[in-house]
């Protein structure tokens, strides 16, 4: 029997699963840490729940440790500390670190969470990555442009996904990226050198420091082009064949980078670039699940949960998921043409006869809803398909048929 605690700051949608895919696996135990109070625990889950602990702001590890020891004191022990939060990677390493608990340690998750760090120790590792340089000041900024040149990308040192990312191609956009980021000594920012080529991201799970299963999708377009061009729709691919040439190539670069910077078990979410002439570059790393849409790609693509296999995989270490039958792909549907919020959705009826079996799910946005500034937007179409070529049709589908304003 395996004691298990999971981090749960508040109960989203996406926690609510999770939570059930842990308190499903046999011979699991499941305790709780959240900043709500037990009554807010899902009410199919409580009598499923052995132990929980409320707590302060988890971002600060103390207070896991605090919680964790609180649930500790009725079990006599606790095997996993869990958490797939990309904010609280770090916290919860410290607490395992305090309570000498298995799993990630604090200094791995350093090396995911600071990007500077990362890209420091996989060049050191002699894995591909765009130059990149920690910066306090302007000043700073135009001594990296001397190195390599604009354009050149400035985002937060422990972001993740493209928050906050941005390109700085002349002293007006450096301007107006200061004053997106603020660097300063007390809160410096990472300078990148602009890699150009198609975006990729490779999934891989790791189990006794080995990758042992691995996926890729692309992102038409980057990320960045979406959140510089208001008129792009973002789309995410996940193609019928889950190990393609490309992708069968950056294996090897994957495993290295994984092993440089320490992960010994869990699920990892490498984003990456292709170029023209076939070179890879690593653009960053996460030592958790993918967000993006990703894990609802892979259940759409093999027909199985792969939140019920991370966590399968947390806890007892094995990996249990099924081959791959459809290719997958997703769209993120963003309100064009400005305004505070979305003004009407419209294509859905025309976009789900024309689609067919095709569709597999969507959350549509509703009339009036604050728009995003987010390049995932305000609602997403997910498809899938035997064949690559018709995924990539379903998605034009609904290009063509739903307008959101």
């Amino acid at each position: 029997m395996q004691h298990v605690v999971l981090v749960a700051p508040y109960f989203s949608d996406n926690m609510r699963h999770c939570l059930r895919c842990f308190v499903d696996l046999p011979d699991c135990r499941v305790g709780v840490l959240s900043q709500e109070p037990a009554e807010n625990l899902p009410a199919e889950l409580r009598p499923r729940i052995a132990a929980f602990a409320r707590i302060g702001d988890p971002a600060d590890h103390n207070n896991i440790v605090e919680g964790a020891t609180t649930i500790r004191t009725q079990w006599g022990r606790i095997d996993r500390l869990e958490g797939y939060l990309e904010m609280l990677q770090v916290p919860i390493a410290e607490a395992r670190d305090a309570l000498a608990i298995d799993g990630m340690r604090a200094e791995v998750a350093r090396n995911f969470r600071d990007k500077n760090r990362m890209k420091e120790v996989l060049r050191k590792a002699n894995v591909p990555v765009a130059r990149q340089a920690l910066v306090h000041s302007a000043e700073d900024v135009r001594a990296f442009v001397q190195q390599v040149g604009y354009p050149l990308v400035l985002k937060p040192l422990a972001g993740f996904g493209a928050r906050n990312t941005q390109r700085v191609t002349d002293e007006a956009t450096l301007a107006t990226a200061m004053n997106a980021l603020l660097p300063s000594a007390s809160n410096p920012a990472q300078a990148e050198e602009f890699v150009q080529g198609e975006e990729h991201t490779f999934e891989a799970v790791v189990i006794d420091g080995k990758v042992a299963w691995a996926s890729s999708t692309a992102y038409v377009p980057s990320p960045l082009q979406v959140l510089e061009n208001a008129w792009m729709q973002y789309a995410l691919i996940m193609p019928r064949e889950q190990h393609p040439p490309h992708v069968q190539k950056f294996a090897a670069v994957n495993q290295k980078a994984l092993a440089a910077l320490g992960v010994q078990h869990g699920l990892s979410h490498m984003e990456w670039f292709l170029r023209a002439d076939g070179s890879p570059v690593v653009s960053e790393v996460g030592a958790r699940p993918p967000g993006a849409n990703i894990m609802p790609l892979l259940q759409a693509a093999h027909g199985a949960d792969p939140w019920a296999a991370w966590a399968r995989l947390m806890v007892h270490r094995t990996w249990r998921f099924p081959e791959r039958r459809f290719a997958a792909g997703t769209i993120f549907l963003r309100a064009k043409g400005g305004g505070a919020t979305v003004r009407s959705v419209d294509g859905i009826d025309a976009m789900k006869a024309r689609l067919g079996p095709a569709l597999v799910d969507m959350k549509l946005p509703r009339p009036g809803q604050p728009r995003s500034q987010h390049y995932e937007g305000d609602g997403w179409v997910l498809v899938h398909h035997p064949e690559t070529k018709g995924a990539v049709a379903a998605l034009r589908t609904v290009l063509d048929t739903v307008s959101v304003v």
